[in-house]
């Protein structure tokens, strides 16, 4: 099991411990990053083990390591001496670990460390992007056999994430640190058991203190929705698949507290993606068994699989994999949260004879073009690309236009219900409201799959005409249920689907 670090960020030593404070129980280790501290702060460092009352780690991060120290090796030097310095009058406890760079080697700092019994972290930093050679960075963080090795690179694609888990996989028996820096890195963070790290570093997020690097999740997201301390190597993996904004998904809240409810050991990781390739080579490098898949890979992948379902093959869309010995088998469970959420919410069993406005012609617009058609519904298609909507439109003898002001009246004439099926106004996603050249009167139902705000500017536009409006949370709970029975072969727990 990885232990947890808590890295401080804070401008004074007394606001580092009062952070420390509130998340005691939930961490094993704290960094000290002494680079953050306020300069009348910098020389009091050596009382914060004592003070702290837990294994603590002296770090002062230089800049173009993606700290922000920039006063000169010398002030740093001096930094890091005073605060290993043993003292002995009042016996004050000694840090436990001292972060130490792969080019920053003093060998009186290091005789200190080993009579005082503090142990060298040496480090190799990458915040710029994946270096040409990952066995260089280790080979210069590998010399001395009782040092633990540290290699923390930015990750700007799940090919780089691939890679780096690839690489970590090959790593020899024996204590060291592997971090992926930014989105795409997170998994590293939640899997760090699985790819033998020693720490899996956290930053005190709820407290609002600056990440100490990018891609840091705050120690309680950590404990309480992924569970850090109970993955093992049995345990399986599931991933979300999409852009950055899965990163901000509710999904991992959901998965991961049914997994817990229904002591199913796995785990449900974000897992940014720039393509399919990348997707499926990160995938493979987690050692993922299922996945859920969103924007915009939902019909890219298709090409990949071995196998489709009924549903996800007549919708040509997939949000649902699942891994078998030939390889990754599809589904479609948004079709089936879609139809439950939007009978619950217009309080009907179908919906033959009403007139529906489906803004979008991607993944999810698919899934729900194949719902309306298959309860009865008559329906527009807008979307940006008249040439997308004009396809996805004919699959189901639809009509079809451009998402723009001429089409005004169009949406006026099928307004009983109108549906967005774009990320237009989601949280990472494109900004803005997706109808807002149509003057809503007040008479129309709005269901937007956003559901992150839980008000987009559509639904807010919408409500204050006196529309219904709805958001797309119950879809999101709906769909994720039928994900949990096709991984599991079991009944989702109702209390976190429900």
């Amino acid at each position: 099991m990885s232990l947890v670090c808590l890295s401080l960020t804070g401008r004074s030593i007394a606001e580092d411990l009062a952070v420390l404070d509130l998340y005691r129980g939930q961490v094993d280790l704290v960094e000290l990053r002494a680079d953050y501290l306020d300069p009348s702060e910098k020389f009091l460092i050596r009382s914060f083990p004592e003070r702290a009352g837990i294994p603590a780690i002296l770090t002062v991060r230089r800049r173009v390591d993606g700290g922000v120290f920039e006063e000169g090796e010398g002030v740093r030097l001096v930094m890091i001496a005073k605060g290993l310095a043993y003292a002995r009058a009042n016996r004050l406890a000694n840090f436990a670990y001292v972060d130490l760079e792969a080019d920053f080697r003093i060998p009186a700092v290091e005789e200190a460390c080993h009579a005082f019994g503090t142990r060298i972290i040496r480090s190799v930093h990458s915040p710029r992007g994946m270096p040409e050679s990952l066995e260089a960075l280790w080979d210069r963080v590998a010399e001395v056999p009782d040092e633990i090795p540290k290699v923390a690179v930015a990750c700007e694609g799940a090919a780089d994430l691939a890679r780096l888990l690839s690489w970590a996989d090959t790593l020899p028996a024996r204590e060291h640190i592997v971090a992926g820096m930014g989105d795409y890195g997170i998994a590293t963070r939640i899997l760090a058991s699985r790819s033998g790290s020693m720490i899996a570093y956290a930053s005190a997020l709820d407290a609002g203190l600056p990440h100490a690097a990018p891609g840091h999740l705050d120690p309680g997201a950590l404990e309480r929705v992924y569970r850090i301390r109970e993955l093992g190597p049995a345990t399986a993996v599931y991933v979300l698949a999409g852009g950055r904004s899965v990163t901000g998904s509710r999904s991992p809240l959901l998965h991961n507290a049914a997994f817990r409810a229904a002591k199913f050991d796995a785990v449900y990781v974000p897992l940014p993606a720039e393509s399919p390739e990348a997707f499926f080579a990160a995938a493979a490098a987690a050692g993922a068994v299922g996945a859920s898949v969103t924007v915009p890979l939902k019909e890219a992948v298709l090409p990949f699989l071995v196998r489709l379902s009924p549903e996800a093959r007549d919708i040509g869309a997939c949000n649902t994999l699942r891994r078998a010995d030939e390889g990754w088998e599809g589904y479609n469970t948004d079709a089936a949260g879609f139809e439950r959420a939007v009978f619950e919410f217009l309080g009907k069993t179908d919906l033959s004879g009403l007139r529906v406005t489906l803004v979008g012609a991607g993944g999810a617009a698919r899934a729900v073009a194949y719902v309306l058609a298959r309860t009865g519904a008559s329906c527009i298609v807008l979307n940006r690309s008249v040439a997308r909507a004009k396809a996805l439109a004919r699959r189901y003898g639809f009509a079809w236009a451009a998402c723009d002001e001429r089409s005004a009246e169009l949406v006026s004439d099928h307004a009983d219900l109108i549906v967005n099926a774009t990320s237009v106004g989601m949280e990472g996603g494109a900004a803005g409201d997706p109808l807002e050249w149509y003057d809503f009167t007040g008479r129309e139902a709005v269901f937007d799959l956003v559901y992150r705000p839980e008000r987009t500017p559509l639904l807010l536009r919408a409500r204050a005409s006196g529309a219904r409006v709805a958001n797309g949370y119950s879809m999101l709970r709906y769909q994720a249920a039928e994900q949990f029975r096709i991984w599991t072969g079991r009944e989702p727990p109702a209390a976190y689907y429900e």
